[in-house]
């Protein structure tokens, strides 16, 4: 039974629906505005006790890039969950930023992230930029899943 031009077109455009409502729902681009701390007691890698129940482990994670959460954390759901985190400072950050691991839970000075002090200086440029940051120790941030 062969399909008429009518029929053919509604298919296509249905078919074209969905995939935009799909690459919409899937945006690589788009960045959450926050803020950002990190960990001022912690070496460089993140905190031998977490929310998530990592244990020790959990400092180490990732090489150390590691974070704590607040909304994001959801009850333990986001535990594992892995973020690209970058500031938007341009004379201190790169434009990559940082890839942390939610291990934990917490919050500070409006952030949606406390970062290890790793993980906080990664998103710098150069290593004289990290000290940088770290000084300021609260950020503005751009962050995505």
């Amino acid at each position: 039974m062969a399909l008429s031009l009518q029929s053919l077109l509604i298919l296509f455009t249905t078919f074209l629906f969905k995939k935009i409502l799909a690459e919409a729902a899937t945006c690589s681009n788009c960045f959450t505005h926050s803020r950002a701390a990190h960990y001022p007691n912690s070496d460089e890698q993140g905190t031998d006790v977490g929310a998530c129940g990592f244990g020790s482990f959990g400092a180490t994670i990732n090489g150390g890039d590691v974070s704590a959460a607040s909304d994001l954390y959801r009850n333990g759901v986001g535990c594992g969950a892995c973020y690209q985190v970058r500031c938007t400072i341009s004379n201190y950050c790169s434009d990559k930023g940082v890839t942390v691991v939610i291990t934990d839970q917490g919050s500070g000075h409006n952030t949606d992230f406390i970062l290890s002090r790793r993980a906080f200086g990664r998103m710098a440029q150069t290593t004289d930029a990290a000290t940088s940051l770290l000084a300021l120790g609260v950020l503005n941030i751009e962050y995505r899943r």
